[in-house]
């Protein structure tokens, strides 16, 4: 009888350890899976760069090539004008060795990390501060008072006095990679020569690039484009001297266009006999698709780069592809 109840409660112990066992391998695996995976930020050597949007993504990774690694918090094909980090990434941001964000309303929250110290400054470029700025605009814009994007921006009116589509002008994406260039020969003095040799390859591509545009300007029948939708060009207008016609401003939040909107464009495709429109990536063609059929007008895409669909991220799209394809439909919009 003793020998029985001893074997019992010894069952019953081991019983008690083997789940208490069990219990600290799940709490174990549940804390390893609430932090970041090791494919986020790899030990092996390389920079790890973060970045907010595609543009400064695909520079970095351009420039840095082999010895970095390059993570772009924007989910590809999402709205860029209303995110907001998680707090297991704004971890993340505090400990890589390169953060890089464009500036203005939309990375208010970056400013609100840096003014708490929760990020180090040495460490964030900020891609506004290598390029002239342009004010934010009503002229060639028929719907002005279009509200911006609903995140409570309060107290913030400084940060929207500019434009922040710095990067559809191809001279700022070359001010922008010289940028970048420079902190990482500073950081990593050991591959400074290959960081600046990509450079030059890039800068050269990013020129070409530029003088391609303005060949397709110069030689073009007309020297307007007329944008049935947001308008977050006024960067790439800018610099080739470009005239326009638009219905939003370029943040403006995705609503139905007021009827005077839409009767202006129409009115002034017709009048000019404008052969094309306009419409910008991840657009709903509401508008654009109205103006066409009313018109006879044909839809072409003006590609920002601000944000890139999912297929094509995972595909290796990148900057100069995108504007690549602009110049083919810049080429038609403007009859060269």
């Amino acid at each position: 009888m003793n020998t029985q109840i001893y074997r019992k409660s010894g069952f019953h112990l081991f019983a008690r350890l083997a789940v208490c066992l069990v219990l600290v391998l799940i709490v174990m695996t549940v804390s390893s899976g609430c932090r970041p995976s090791d494919k986020n930020s790899p030990d092996d050597g390389k920079l790890d760069v973060i970045t907010t949007i595609f543009p400064p993504y695909d520079f970095a990774r351009q420039i840095g090539g082999d010895h970095v690694n390059v993570t772009m918090l924007l989910p590809p094909g999402s709205e860029s004008h209303t995110y907001e980090p998680t707090p297991r990434e704004v971890v993340r941001i505090a400990k890589c060795d390169l953060f890089i964000y464009n500036g203005g309303l939309s990375d208010s929250w970056v400013e609100r990390l840096l003014a708490a110290a929760e990020l180090d400054p040495a460490k964030t470029l900020r891609m506004m501060d290598f390029v002239s700025l342009i004010e934010e605009s009503e002229d060639g814009v028929l719907d002005h008072d279009h509200d911006h994007d609903e995140h409570n921006h309060e107290g913030e009116s400084d940060l929207h006095e500019y434009d922040e589509h710095i990067w559809t002008n191809p001279q700022n994406a070359l001010r922008i990679s010289e940028g970048i260039t420079e902190w990482l020969c500073e950081t990593d003095p050991s591959h400074a020569d290959y960081y600046r040799a990509r450079m030059a390859s890039y800068g050269n591509d990013l020129r070409a690039l530029d003088e391609t545009f303005r060949d397709i300007v110069n030689r073009g029948a007309r020297s307007e484009i007329i944008v049935a939708d947001r308008f977050p060009l006024i960067y790439f207008t800018s610099a080739y001297k470009l005239d326009y016609m638009a219905a939003f401003p370029g943040c403006a939040a995705e609503t139905d266009p007021k009827p005077k909107t839409v009767a202006a464009i129409i009115d002034k495709v017709r009048d000019d006999h404008i052969p094309y429109i306009f419409f910008i990536e991840f657009s709903s063609r509401q508008l654009s698709g109205l103006i066409a059929e009313e018109t006879g007008a044909e839809e072409l895409l003006f590609h920002t780069a601000h944000n890139v669909a999912k297929e094509d991220f995972e595909a290796g799209v990148t900057y100069l592809e995108i504007m690549k394809q602009n110049t083919e439909n810049l080429r038609r919009g403007l009859g060269e």
